[in-house]
């Protein structure tokens, strides 16, 4: 009889503990949770203003990632929330403010460069900008979600030359307690090293179990997904809230933004192939999404007509 490996630990770490021994474990496991992220005002703050928006919506159905991630990749059972600048404007700005967002990203999205311009010798450090932010919320009877890596999105695979270079990291912030029952998420700790052949199993993952304004931070190169949610409606913990406030390298974008430069009236009068080349669609990995994952160009021709007016998904629907 074949025993199963262990899986590898999830190493928890005080946020007190400061930067230098955080990211010590980010890039030897690719992952870590970091206890007390957030003080518990503004977790209360973030969570407050959250709730109001969580009400509007019911349970996740839209197609829109069925392209490029597949059909299952999030399983029924989940309530989320995109764009949250645009839902708790002051809560979020506050949480982006934190040295300690800022010291973990700009330590593994930060770059040194040089050149020359003719005969001058030009030094610069690229920054980190906002990836994407959501509000992630499973409910009871939620299924597990296929375990991934983040980076697939901007279809980077994984170089043994440069082995933490990654274009994104994610941040998963617990709203509520996150249990192995109410569907913690699943991490497989040291895949950031794997290459691309090698697939990830169930049994190699570790749960994420956090409490109220802990976080997990993890390469965009590290195996995880979204748990099961095996709680009954009336278990105290059976909601399973989770804050994305993801960064990425702030250099991955148009040298120039054709979308916000060309006025909307313009727009609306080019055929798709040139709208496909201003960024009006995603890309094939998904990036550039507006809403719930839909293309831009669905924004634009949503009956108001109106950027910003889509409301909660493609024509006012709730996706």
């Amino acid at each position: 009889m074949t025993v199963p490996p262990t899986p590898a630990s999830l190493v928890t770490i005080p946020a007190s503990e400061g930067l230098e021994k955080i990211a010590e474990v980010i890039a030897r496991d690719g992952g870590v949770i970091v206890k007390d992220f957030l003080c518990p005002d503004l977790l209360k703050e973030v969570m407050d203003g959250l709730e109001p928006h969580f009400k509007t919506r019911t349970t996740w159905k839209s197609k829109a990632t069925h392209g490029e991630l597949g059909n299952d990749f999030f399983p029924e059972g989940s309530i989320r929330l995109y764009a949250l600048m645009s839902k708790i404007p002051e809560q979020l700005t506050k949480v982006l403010r934190l040295p300690l967002w800022n010291g973990i990203m700009s330590r593994f999205l930060d770059d040194e460069y040089y050149s020359y311009t003719g005969e001058n010798f030009l030094s610069q450090k690229s920054g980190h900008m906002i990836g994407s932010t959501a509000a992630l919320r499973l409910v009871p009877g939620a299924q597990r979600q296929p375990l991934h890596r983040d980076q697939l999105a901007y279809l980077t695979r994984y170089d043994p030359e440069r082995p933490l270079t990654t274009p994104m990291l994610g941040c998963l912030i617990a709203g509520t307690k996150c249990t192995k029952k109410n569907g913690a998420t699943l991490v497989i700790p040291g895949s950031h090293l794997w290459g691309p052949d090698r697939s990830p199993k169930l049994e190699e993952c570790t749960y994420a179990e956090m409490e109220p304004g802990s976080a997990l931070f993890t390469l965009g190169s590290t195996y995880h997904g979204a748990g099961e949610n095996k709680c009954d409606q009336s278990d105290p913990d059976a909601l399973r809230t989770l804050i994305a406030v993801f960064g990425q390298r702030d250099y991955l974008r148009p040298d120039q933004d054709e979308v916000l430069t060309t006025p909307l009236e313009i727009a609306q009068s080019l055929p798709d192939d040139i709208l496909k080349l201003m960024g009006y669609y995603k890309a094939v990995g998904g990036v550039g999404y507006v809403e719930d994952h839909q293309h831009p160009i669905e924004l634009m021709r949503a009956e108001t007509g109106v950027f910003g007016k889509l409301g909660s998904g493609v024509n006012g629907k709730t996706a």
